[in-house]
């Protein structure tokens, strides 16, 4: 999935706000494989934070504009 479209997913889950897998999906418009993917990707770049697992997972957004790491040199 290319970043930009990665970054524009991220943006549409609710900031400082804890939602369920199932409603992040829902909210994205993505099934929920595709939103565990962009879940995984918004917690590696630091978006993102998680708690719990399975489907009692919940996801909630940390910061107010998309974060990716420096490329490494």
């Amino acid at each position: 999935m290319p970043a930009i479209t990665t970054d524009h997913v991220l943006m549409l889950l609710p900031f400082e706000e804890w939602i369920s897998l199932r409603a992040a999906a829902r909210a994205t418009g993505l099934d929920e494989s595709a939103a565990n993917r962009i879940v995984r990707a918004g917690r590696r770049r630091g978006v993102l934070r998680t708690r719990g697992k399975g489907t009692a997972q919940q996801v909630r957004r940390i910061h107010t504009a998309p974060r990716r790491r420096a490329a490494r040199q």
